[in-house]
């Protein structure tokens, strides 16, 4: 039996078997790829140094497809916002994906590559101080003719400030 497939303007013919569908089916199947230069995680649209409350904080990052994360629960978020405190030198994650604050976007581009953004909707709660956005991801790494392979990254925003009045 013949089958054809159109695939990034070629047209595929093959003779359709078992081990031709899955080895069809592992060629087709688009890795995660970093643009030239970049790697996983990278801030390609960084946060203003200032905010104010109320005010949206939105970082863009390189990112890779969400379902990788749930073939592999490394992390049990994709974001966090975390609030520097001085007091222990330390950063204290405030908020992540579950917050009614926060948003989470995906951007399924071309060939495997794709973005990230995060959205913070500052609440009038916030108190004043310097914060960041960590983001949390896992991309898939495929080899011609070898398994996938899930590999967890991270990108982390730079501090931004935010202000109460």
């Amino acid at each position: 039996m013949r089958q054809h497939l159109q695939f990034m303007d070629h047209t595929l013919c093959l003779h359709t078997s078992s081990f031709s569908e899955t080895l069809l089916r592992q060629l087709l199947r688009i890795m995660n790829r970093t643009p030239i230069g970049r790697h996983f995680g990278d801030v390609l649209q960084p946060a203003k140094p200032e905010y104010r409350v109320g005010e949206v904080v939105e970082v863009t990052f390189v990112g890779a497809n969400p379902k990788n994360s749930a073939e592999n629960q490394t992390h049990q978020t994709f974001l966090t916002v975390e609030k520097y405190e001085d007091s222990i030198g330390d950063w204290q994650i405030l908020y992540n994906d579950a917050s009614w604050e926060t948003r989470f976007y995906w951007h399924k581009g071309t060939l495997g590559l794709s973005n990230a953004t995060i959205e913070w909707y500052i609440p009038d709660t916030a108190q004043p101080g310097i914060y960041r956005i960590r983001y949390f991801g896992h991309n898939r790494k495929q080899e011609l003719l070898k398994p996938a392979v899930i590999l967890a990254f991270e990108g982390i925003s730079s501090p931004f400030e935010v202000v109460t009045t």
